[in-house]
């Protein structure tokens, strides 16, 4: 297990060193220095640091984080003001190239991951006519605490036999039954190690349950040629990418549930699981998934973001000048602010949905 954790922990991290080494690279190519390059959010003490050339590299307690810092974040700073090694004296193209580099890069980096798993392990795909729990979401979910699990099968619901509905109405009727009983309770009849069993779960106020569905088993299909594995690879990220930004429209509208909303903590506690039980590849795909997820995350126009950033500089080409540099710094403040409580609540959550929920405990 503890070789699983550690495995989870690099591939984790490989991400982030990967967007960090996107800015770097072309900000170095753009003539831009970069003064430091740090892995793990800056706070608390610094573990390790050593200058190589004009770059410091840094090591900091909390991993799940990274930053290229220019001239340009350095009040003390040597570098002239006018020098074009400052990246607000770049050009607007160069600067854009250096804010957009680390999304491009965990694109790129995740459509690899992905072809490389489907080449080695098989495109998964679907077959059976059986709807399957894949996982319940969290230990606060009202399906986890009605004891539902993953691999059930659902044979009934409200007296509804799936067996007797077209395949493809089937895990549509699930779903739709579920989100119309809000806080009602809702019958259920599961298939588990061979065996029928009544379950009643009630779905919250939003009509969630906090399950994961799918109609059939998922069987791999091997060997696959690289140009197939490529587009499968593409065709899945960018499902995916649309499922998280509805699950994040949701959350938004208050139609989602945000205990359901994971971070680095639960990232890794998961994925050591799935290499455990299954191989590498499970953690090589999941490291795919939040890659890609990663990349579009950041574009968001969000201060603090690397899409924040871009939106000033697209103000700056169409205005025709800069934003001024205290109304950016105010902005990306707020929104640094704003992603810190949102860490704070999604490492809660990982705290509960990976330790303190199994033991029943604030429930």
């Amino acid at each position: 297990m503890i070789f699983s954790v550690f495995t989870m922990l690099g591939l984790v991290s490989l991400l982030i060193i990967a967007h960090e080494l996107g800015h770097f690279t072309v900000a170095r190519r753009c003539g831009v220095r970069v003064e430091r390059f740090g892995f793990g959010l800056p706070f608390g003490p610094t573990l390790w640091s050593k200058k190589f050339g004009e770059t410091e590299y840094c090591i900091h307690p909390l991993l799940f984080g990274g930053y290229v810092s220019f001239p340009d974040d350095n009040p003390d700073s040597t570098i002239p003001k006018d020098s074009k090694e400052r990246l607000e004296n770049q050009p607007a193209w160069n600067r854009f190239c250096v804010m957009v580099a680390g999304v491009t890069v965990n694109a790129i980096l995740g459509w690899l991951l992905m072809t490389y798993v489907f080449l080695g392990w098989g495109i998964p795909t679907l077959k059976g006519e059986d709807v399957k729990i894949v996982q319940t979401l969290s230990a606060k979910a009202p399906a986890a605490k009605a004891g539902i699990l993953a691999n059930d099968k659902v044979l009934s619901i409200e007296g509804i036999r799936l067996s007797k509905l077209p395949k493809e109405e089937r895990l549509q009727t699930v779903s739709k039954t579920i989100q119309s009983l809000p806080e009602k309770p809702v019958h259920l009849s599961i298939l588990r190690a061979q065996k029928e069993l009544p379950i009643t779960v009630t779905p919250s106020k939003e009509g969630t349950i906090g399950i994961q569905l799918q109609l059939g088993e998922v069987v791999n299909e091997y060997p696959v040629d690289p140009i197939r594995a490529s587009g499968e690879s593409f065709t899945y990220l960018s499902r995916l990418v649309v499922m998280n930004f509805e699950a994040l429209g949701k959350l938004i509208t208050g139609k989602g549930d945000p205990s359901q909303l994971s971070g680095p903590i639960r990232i890794v506690d998961v994925g050591s699981q799935m290499i455990q039980q299954k191989g590498i590849q499970e953690g090589l795909r999941l490291s795919a998934i939040i890659s890609v997820i990663l990349a579009v995350m950041n574009l968001l126009p969000i201060p603090a973001l690397d899409g924040g950033h871009i939106l000033f500089l697209a103000i700056e080409v169409l205005k025709g000048s800069p934003v001024k540099r205290e109304i950016q710094e105010g902005f990306v403040q707020v929104g640094f602010m704003g992603l810190l409580a949102l860490m704070g609540f999604v490492l809660w959550n990982d705290i509960y949905n990976t330790w303190l929920g199994p033991l029943g405990l604030f429930k």
